[in-house]
Order: C-alpha cells, then structure tokens, then sequence
C-alpha cells in the first residue's frame, strides 16, 4: 500500500480516496504544501500501537501496577530489554 507520511498521526493512505498521483505525490510532496511536504513511501505498513516498546528504565508507579503481566509488556532483544510504551 502507498502512502504520504509527514509527522506521526499525519499520514494519508491510497484508500482514503484523496485525488493524489500516487507516483509522485503530488500535490502533497511540493515543498510549498501547507505545513510542509510528506514523504511517499510505496511499501507502507500501518503502525501498531501495541508494538510500541522502548528501552526498559524505571516505569512510573502508575503504569507498573496497571499491568498485571509485566512479562507480556517487555522483550528482549541481544540482551536488551525494552519494555511496552
């Protein structure tokens, strides 16, 4: 699937039907688009929240009691571990 992404929460896909030459990105790639230009990406994969980990520090009080498997909100990948955001 193609897509135009800019920031994060600012991305538009084929099927959202906008009238996009998905070749170029026109309009939307022009340096002069409002708030500034996307970037076309031909292979887009939507994100996933739920995979969203980061590297393990000190969790807030809060968000450690919240979970009630810690084990299924880290991993550890070539010995680091990251743990869900």
């Amino acid at each position: 699937m193609r897509a135009l992404v800019r920031n994060k929460g600012e991305t538009i896909i084929e099927s959202d039907g906008l009238n996009v030459d998905w070749n170029t990105g026109h309009p939307f790639t022009d340096q002069k688009y409002f708030g500034g230009p996307y970037i076309l990406v031909n292979n887009y994969v939507p994100e996933d929240p739920a995979d969203d980990f980061v590297l393990d520090g000190p969790a807030p009080a809060a968000a450690s009691e919240a979970s009630q498997d810690p084990a299924a909100d880290t991993i550890v990948i070539d010995g680091v571990v990251y743990r869900r955001a």
